[in-house]
């Protein structure tokens, strides 16, 4: 389990780092969905099911698409006309199965059991999502609700400065 931990925190860094370096607006967005599943994934090693989930789903799945969505539409998109060198192609080629074969064995050799019997209560999937409303509703509920005030302001904003004069 930490073998897995480490490998994915490096992927996290990785794609972090190559998110604020890449050149090309849509790499870049492909980058930060790598970033978001490596996120998840630390979150299962760190038994905590609920919240990889709900990484996957509001971050992967639709931040992600929002943000490709609207740099497609923006016309930011503008590929390289140099053509790709044979070997950067399959250095890529032969990092993508180093990498998968690591990943592969990480979770084979730990033994990772996503049983609702082996995790312990605390962190685990008993009860994860009960704790986690609790804390959520009871200690950090006024700041919880000024996220969302922040996040309907910035919606709202954003949909003034879109708007075409008329």
């Amino acid at each position: 389990m930490v073998i897995a931990f480490y490998v994915l925190s490096f992927l996290a860094i990785f794609s972090a780092i190559m998110v604020v370096t890449s050149a090309r607006p849509i790499v870049s967005g492909l980058y930060l969905l790598l970033c978001f599943v490596a996120v998840a994934g630390l979150y299962v090693t760190l038994s905590a099911p609920f919240v990889a989930a709900m990484q996957l789903i509001v971050y992967s799945g639709a931040i992600i698409v929002l943000i490709l969505f609207v740099i497609m539409l923006l016309n930011q998109h503008t590929e390289l006309d140099k053509k790709r060198s044979k070997w950067v192609t399959g250095l890529s080629t032969l990092a993508a199965i180093v990498i998968g074969w690591g990943v592969y064995f990480t979770f084979i050799s730990s033994k990772i059991v996503m049983a609702h019997d082996k995790m312990s209560p605390i962190g685990g999937m008993k009860g994860n999502v009960e704790q986690l409303a609790d804390v959520l509703f009871s200690r950090y509920f006024v700041p919880f609700e000024i996220i969302s005030i922040l996040l309907i302001a910035a919606m709202i904003s954003a949909v003034f400065i879109s708007k075409k004069r008329l």
